[in-house]
């Protein structure tokens, strides 16, 4: 029987590397079954079963710990609340599972989120010194130190070598649902989504019509040239990612709709980070003094040939 691995990570803070963390240690570890909660649950479900079957049955349990980890964006100190999820999930594994925590670090987490830690936590400090990190410019490198100190818990051997990355949709259907909370907790701290609304809104498919969410905001610009501008800047910066918007034009203005579609139409933070980008590209255009034609095909040079 396969031996669990469990992910615990704050959806607001570390989902960005939770998913794909969870698909590269899946093919390092093939004789193991990595579990990372990517459920949408109603707020009056403070601790669901899952999470505790989940718990329950790892052999070893992986924290990521971001910039948010313990402080909301508003200040608030998370493990006041004894109800917090993390808190819970940490709790326990050091209640029954200490010696088999790896606790890894974002390259963006700040030493002062350790200091006086909830009573429940206080292991935490025995193991700090022996945190991972996981770092956007090392991310393979440090996946494998990761994979290996997981391995080194199951008493089984992490594969070497280079792993083929999951593709961008096998990534996005893995990827966490973000309820209207977990949106409204991003906007208070991310001043780049002001005035992105969240909203549920219906959907057909071949299926039928179904339920979706999606995040929306109008740009608005002085004329069509900067509207257009606008589009064209997003449409290359989505079909890059690829990650790609559903949006009207009106003369001046725009209006843009997000949401993941490989993920059941819900709102993932792809669609956080492509509304930051396109705030970003709406500054910028909006700032220019002079706005050219984009798309506009190049000039043809005309050739001079002498005469026979």
């Amino acid at each position: 029987m396969a031996q669990r691995v469990f992910l615990s990570y704050r959806r607001s803070d570390s989902a960005v590397h939770a998913v794909p963390l969870k698909a590269v240690l899946q093919q390092k570890l093939p004789d193991a079954l990595v579990f990372v909660d990517t459920e949408s649950v109603s707020p009056s479900e403070r601790w669901p079963d899952r999470l505790t079957a989940a718990l329950e049955q790892s052999s070893a349990v992986v924290a990521l710990i971001g910039p948010s980890w313990r402080f909301g964006a508003d200040g608030t100190d998370r493990f006041a609340d004894p109800e917090d999820w993390v808190l819970r999930e940490l709790a326990y594994a050091l209640e029954h599972k200490a010696d088999a925590i790896v606790p890894v670090f974002l390259d963006t987490t700040t030493t002062t989120d350790y200091r006086d830690l909830p009573p429940s936590l206080v292991g935490m400090r025995d193991i700090q010194g022996q945190g991972l990190e996981l770092r956007k410019d090392h991310w393979s490198q440090d996946v494998d130190r990761i994979a290996s100190s997981v391995a080194k818990i199951l008493g089984t051997t992490a594969i070497g070598g280079t792993i083929q990355f999951p593709n961008p949709s096998a990534l996005k259907k893995l990827a966490p649902r973000l309820t209207e909370a977990e949106f409204d907790e991003y906007k208070l701290a991310v001043p780049s989504l002001t005035g992105w609304v969240f909203s549920r809104v219906p959907v057909s498919t071949p299926d039928g019509e179904v339920e979706g969410a999606q995040i929306s905001r109008s740009f608005t610009f002085t004329d069509f040239k900067r509207a257009f501008t606008f589009m064209a800047r997003s449409a290359e910066l989505a079909e890059s990612r690829p990650h790609h918007p559903d949006w009207t034009n009106v003369w001046n203005r725009v209006d843009v709709r997000l949401r993941t579609f490989d993920a059941d139409h819900s709102i993932t933070w792809y669609d956080i980070e492509m509304a930051c980008a396109m705030h970003e590209l709406a500054l910028q255009v909006t700032n220019e003094d002079k706005i050219g034609w984009p798309l506009r095909p190049p000039r043809r040079r005309k050739v001079q040939t002498k005469p026979r």
